[in-house]
């Protein structure tokens, strides 16, 4: 590795020369879209200093640093001021040659927060290529010149050592540098252990870039972006090789069954409409709430997670697999079809310590009261409502007096398994991470990889369709024009009410339908967070567990998921035991939701949310 201090404008500079490079082109057709990419594996870091001024702390930019490599070579390269720094992106683009058809992708961990130095001081490239933004202030993607800057957290989750762990031989080093206490400049010495820390983290982003390169960008001409949309272009591939083999199975023309498909796709979406809706309001995520008898109490729990509650109703439940089309509503319908309710419920009150209902999921309201959040009782609330949840909903809430919800609307769909393109795709990607924790190489990068493409099905499945376009030019702005809807879901092959159900399912028939056994049996649960619970310990809820667990390897049984990796698939499990196995209580306090600490042989742990 070679390390250069760029210290002024006139600095002779080498860079790593680009051995290969990748021909890509964006929407897969229109030639005039190709562009190459260089295999030169870049990223880029900054060290900034917080200092107090009258109206708040602001955070200035005192060392940056990049890195380039290529196959044979790694280059380091550290600056101290903008005026130098910025004259090498220009010798950098220049040196490459780069523009709209020759690309170098820079990674950058936290491109958020990068973004606000950068900001201003680039003229950045305005094609429809050019830019992406989850929301406004969250870039994905910015490019300068043809010099793409790109967040790597999207792709690997977590922080620089979470991807350092996951993707790279180089480690993060351990310990921060001081940016309070000390009030930093560019004329601020490093000690050598802080000149250390600021080359090994751009290392680890060349070591991420060339595994990204490896693994997704050679084989699939295509820079990924997020991690749902790595696994996405997986489903992709897995349907055309399905449909190809269909197509030369029953003689038909190439390309018809995929056609067929699409079709059917299209066919089964929502309106515009009706997909905003279901998003506003029908569209729950996971429970988390905390038991608002035991908040601020310092009390000994029992925590259990449900083993791949998302993956588990992906494999074993249903979902809707044909339009939804209105029906009069009959009570049996809710455990034939998938339901969409619209229902309207008056003067009811929560049966239970537990309140589930979300007040921004609620369509209107009259005297709502609330905890957390939450709704504990009103005079009148309208619903739209799975099945699912309909039924969660009538366990924890009723009407005072005693007259059954009015359901407005009922729209019904036959039930289905999600297809096989995906399932094959999830199942690949659960068995090997098993197969690696059951060899003992949990610990290993392999391990952590296949364990974040699993747990990426449930968000490739919610992922929504970008209706509004975010942009940057001197100021964010959200574009007033919204995109053809017709022509973004003709691009999809996933519907999504998919996720709608996996979501409501997991949610309700495993962890709100556990609330509910284990506190109708005495049971004090304090605190629950999508795919777990925390309890009092109880003889009870032991037995109650047991019984669960046993139903779901009789469902395993019965849906031939018999590979020996599935054993614990969806089954309740203790997170920490005693040295005989039986559970044991860890002690926790909760001010609540993502608000607890707790502490297992005298470590103490905190989440704390914002």
């Amino acid at each position: 590795m070679r390390v250069f201090d760029i210290l002024r404008l006139d600095e002779s500079l080498y860079f790593p020369p680009a051995l290969w490079s990748v021909h890509c082109g964006r929407a897969g057709k229109d030639k005039d879209t190709s562009y190459d990419i260089l295999e030169v594996f870049a990223g880029y870091d900054t060290e900034t200093t917080n200092i107090r001024q009258i109206d708040g702390w602001y955070a200035y930019v005192y060392h940056f640093q990049i890195s380039l490599a290529n196959q044979r070579e790694t280059c380091v390269y550290l600056f101290r001021k903008w005026e130098v720094f910025l004259w090498f992106l220009d010798e950098l683009v220049s040196f490459y040659d780069l523009g709209e058809k020759r690309r170098l992708i820079m990674w950058v961990a936290n491109f958020s927060f990068e973004f606000q130095f950068l900001r201003e001081r680039l003229e950045w490239d305005r094609g429809e290529w050019d830019f992406f933004a989850k929301e406004e202030r969250e870039p994905l993607k910015a490019t300068y010149h043809g010099l793409e800057f790109r967040e790597a957290l999207s792709i690997s989750g977590g922080n620089l050592a979470h991807l350092a762990k996951t993707y790279c031989k180089t480690q993060k080093l351990v310990g921060d540098l001081d940016y309070k206490s000390i009030e930093r400049n560019s004329e601020t010495p490093l000690t050598d252990a802080e000149r250390a820390y600021c080359i090994n983290d751009v290392v680890i982003l060349s070591e991420f870039s060339q595994r990204i390169f490896a693994d997704y960008i050679r084989p699939y001409k295509k820079v990924p972006m997020t991690k749902t949309s790595i696994l996405i272009d997986e489903y992709k591939r897995n349907l055309k090789k399905q449909c190809r083999e269909r197509d030369k199975r029953l003689g038909l023309e190439a390309g018809e069954s995929l056609a067929s498909w699409m079709d059917y796709i299209h066919s089964c979406q929502p309106t515009e409409e009706t997909y905003k809706t279901w998003f506003d309001y029908l569209f729950r995520g996971g429970y988390v709430h905390a038991n608002a008898l035991y908040t601020d109490i310092t009390v000994y729990c029992i925590p259990r997670d449900i083993t791949s509650s998302y993956p588990t109703y992906m494999l074993l439940g249903y979902v809707p697999v044909t339009p939804f089309t209105p029906e009069p509503f009959r009570e049996e319908l809710l455990d034939k079809k998938c339901c969409i309710l619209r229902v309207q419920y008056d003067f009811i009150k929560t049966t239970t310590p537990h309140s589930i209902e979300s007040k921004n999921k609620i369509v209107s309201i009259i005297n709502g009261v609330f905890d957390n959040g939450r709704l504990v009782s009103c005079d009148f609330c309208e619903l739209w409502q799975t099945e699912h949840d309909f039924k969660a909903f009538n366990l924890f809430y009723r009407s005072q007096t005693g007259q059954p919800p009015t359901v407005v609307e009922c729209y019904t769909a036959k039930r289905g398994k999600i297809p096989s393109y995906v399932l094959d795709v999830l199942s690949k990607y659960y068995l090997r991470k098993q197969e690696l924790k059951a060899a003992g190489l949990n610990k290993t990068q392999d391990y952590a990889v296949a364990k974040i493409i699993t747990n990426s099905n449930f968000g490739a499945l919610v992922k929504r369709i970008r209706l509004q376009k975010i942009s940057y030019d001197h100021g964010w702005s959200t574009d007033t024009v919204t995109p053809d809807y017709n022509k973004e879901i003709e691009k999809t092959i996933l519907l999504p009410q998919w996720g709608i159900w996996v979501t409501a399912g997991a949610r309700c028939q495993y962890l709100l339908s556990m609330l509910y056994k284990l506190t109708i049996a005495g049971v004090d649960c304090v605190y629950l967070d999508t795919d777990s619970i925390k309890y009092r310990p109880s003889h009870k809820a032991e037995k109650i567990f047991q019984h669960y667990n046993n139903s779901v390897r009789r469902h395993l049984k019965n849906r031939k998921l018999r590979n020996p990796h599935f054993h614990d698939l969806g089954m309740y499990d203790v997170e920490e035991r005693d040295e005989n196995g039986r559970p044991r209580a860890v002690k926790m306090k909760t001010l609540g939701a993502k608000r607890y600490i707790y502490e297992v042989d005298g470590k103490v742990t905190a989440t704390i949310a914002g």
